[in-house]
């Protein structure tokens, strides 16, 4: 997509990290109907290395001269050999240990994603010694049976505290309004399903992208059942034929394998997913052309940064000129799926659901606020991006939810902000 005059990718699960000095790579954006290429950096690249060298005494063209013996250093290399820039080694480093960490991946929580020993014990404890107790259930029980006449605010209080997870189901498609659709439109998705797209290049895109929707999920994985891969073709190919003008978009198939793992059944996960994409509370104008949504959001996200962490976003933005685009478009066009621990992400969607997007920049707020003062430390933009990407590691849902909502802003207000964005000449 191009935001604010440059290209940015939503990356895909081999493609995280910053590529220096990587080929030229083209991507397909909205409908498959625009090719954008990514400038090939390499020669910036030289040009730094050659800088860092001079700093080090080596003019970028000739071998560097001796030191003497008393200072008691090695000669300095060609420049060629000459070590990396520390921005390239922290680069490096961080690729290493990912995929060191994916060696480590030997269990399964209870969404079916892969984690490590620790991670897996982690969860156990929670759910023994933390689990909702039996009158929360009831609550929530209740509130199911008389959806219509639950006040908003209630239903609020117990979507921040969290949708037990044998719930969700039910749930998230009353939040959505998408409950009994099926039975309302008899035959629509099966119809819709087997349509053929109007473009063979929207199909395509699909197919490449199903195996980067959640790779670590054994629903997911190419290789074992695939019966995720095939729920998640057929609603990303019957919501292109619902909505020709938005077609299929990369980050979309992320959403939808949320509301799969949690909605289960696949005509029901469609309709939910297009209550989500076509409700203004929600994602509606998000990937639509121009990403309308997407870039009111970095707006308010700017004006909510500089308002609660002044001296933060000093720093991200005026001094290293790091603008929300460049680290937070998966964070808002998958709502958090595309890293996050997915039982976080379950409690996010709880909130985002229910209150639309002031939840999500409230998350987005708690994890910059979590990492304030690293964040402050850090003096390159390399590094500053590889903390910012991330972000989320180590850090346990409850922390972060707690984080998020010790931040206040009034819902009049981030009205006020998208409305003075909406009125702004373009």
């Amino acid at each position: 997509m191009v935001v604010a005059g440059r290209i940015v990718i939503l990356p895909h699960a081999e493609e995280v990290g910053l590529r220096h000095g990587s080929a030229l790579a083209t991507i397909t954006s909205t409908t498959g109907r625009l090719n954008l290429v990514v400038p090939d950096r390499r020669g910036e690249e030289n040009r730094e290395a050659v800088s860092y060298d001079r700093s080090n005494g080596c003019d970028g063209t000739e071998k560097c001269s001796t030191t003497s013996a008393s200072t008691n250093r090695p000669p300095k290399q060609h420049c060629s050999q000459a070590t990396s820039p520390p921005e390239m080694s922290a680069v490096s480093a961080h690729c290493r240990a990912t995929a060191m960490r994916r060696d480590t991946y030997e269990f399964h929580d209870m969404f079916g994603f892969c984690v490590t020993e620790a991670e897996k014990a982690a969860e156990d404890y929670e759910r023994r010694k933390k689990g909702y107790s039996g009158v929360y259930l009831a609550r929530w029980q209740y509130m199911i049976t008389c959806w219509d006449n639950v006040k908003h605010d209630t239903l609020k209080k117990y979507c921040r505290r969290g949708v037990p997870q044998p719930m969700r189901c039910i749930v998230w498609q009353h939040l959505l309004r998408s409950w009994g659709m099926r039975e309302r439109f008899p035959g629509t998705y099966m119809r819709l399903r087997s349509q053929p797209l109007d473009s063979k290049d929207i199909e395509d895109v699909i197919a490449r992208d199903l195996h980067r929707t959640f790779p670590t999920n054994r629903l997911f994985r190419e290789g074992e059942s695939g019966q995720g891969l095939e729920m998640l073709r057929g609603i990303l190919h019957a919501y292109a034929n619902y909505n020709t003008g938005v077609g299929y978009c990369q980050g979309m198939g992320f959403l939808a394998a949320t509301l799969i793992l949690q909605v289960e059944e696949e005509e029901d996960a469609f309709w939910a997913f297009v209550a989500l994409m076509e409700d203004e509370r929600y994602m509606k104008g998000v990937f639509s052309h121009n990403f309308p949504q997407l870039q009111c959001a970095f707006h308010v996200f700017e004006v909510l940064m500089r308002q609660t962490m002044p001296k933060l976003y000093a720093h991200l933005h005026d001094r290293h000129q790091i603008q929300p685009y460049l680290y937070a478009v998966h964070w808002f066009m998958t709502i958090f799926t595309y890293y996050f621990n997915f039982g976080l992400v379950s409690r996010i969607w709880d909130m985002f659901l229910c209150e639309g997007w002031k939840p999500v920049y409230r998350i987005a707020l708690g994890l910059l606020k979590l990492e304030k003062q690293r964040l402050l430390s850090l003096n390159t933009e390399t590094e500053l991006l590889l903390a910012l990407k991330s972000i989320q590691e180590s850090k346990r849902p409850v922390e972060v939810l707690r984080a998020a909502l010790k931040i206040s802003f009034k819902s009049d207000y981030l009205k006020d902000v998208v409305a003075d964005y909406n009125a702004q000449p373009r």
